[in-house]
């Protein structure tokens, strides 16, 4: 892995220049196609900015931090990297595995507590990227109406929900249909055969 380290406005030290390159040096073990790591070290009056750019496996990874010491700013640069990577390792062992997804079904009352809940634990606990499993949640909703309605009639229920799509009988044809709200503000109809 060639590192290339750019100083802009002071003047790169070997000690500053060999803490980078050791710091970069453990994210190896996830970095199996990397060739060239760019590093821009910026000071601007009191901001110490470290920017750290790489290439790994065809997806771009890009790092900044600032601080009023160039020392913390790489290692807060370097720690965002090894997140991002850690993330990317963890969605690609998923994908490669080819497994059925394991999918978690709540009522939509309760995802918006859940979503929540992740965000909020995902902010406390960011180590735990790697084991993190990204399995899909599907969200139960009532976008169905039991009778059989007419089409207009449908239109009517779905906007008194206030929901985007409802799910129902057609009286004319005795067949499911859904009516949705289109992305142009008309309404879409479809049948089953």
């Amino acid at each position: 892995m060639d590192i290339i380290t750019t100083a802009r406005h002071f003047e790169l030290t070997p000690g500053l220049k060999e803490h980078t390159q050791k710091r970069l040096e453990k994210l190896e073990r996830f970095l199996g196609g990397v060739e060239e790591v760019y590093v821009i070290l910026t000071t601007e009056k009191h901001r110490r900015i470290a920017e750290i750019s790489l290439r790994a496996r065809g997806t771009e990874i890009v790092g900044r931090d600032e601080s009023d010491d160039m020392v913390t700013s790489i290692d807060r640069v370097v720690d965002r990297i090894e997140r991002q990577l850690k993330r990317l390792h963890a969605r690609r062992r998923d994908r490669g595995q080819r497994r059925s997804p394991k999918l978690a079904i709540v009522e939509e009352s309760h995802a918006t507590e859940r979503r929540a809940e992740a965000e909020t634990s995902a902010e406390l606990d960011l180590s735990s990227y790697a084991d993190e499993d990204f399995a899909p949640v599907v969200v139960r909703g009532n976008q169905y109406h039991p009778e059989p309605v007419t089409v207009e009639d449908a239109i009517r229920i779905m906007r008194e929900r206030d929901e985007d799509l409802l799910l129902f009988t057609n009286v004319q044809t005795r067949r499911p249909a859904m009516v949705h709200l289109r992305p142009d503000g008309n309404y879409g109809l479809v049948e089953a055969n």
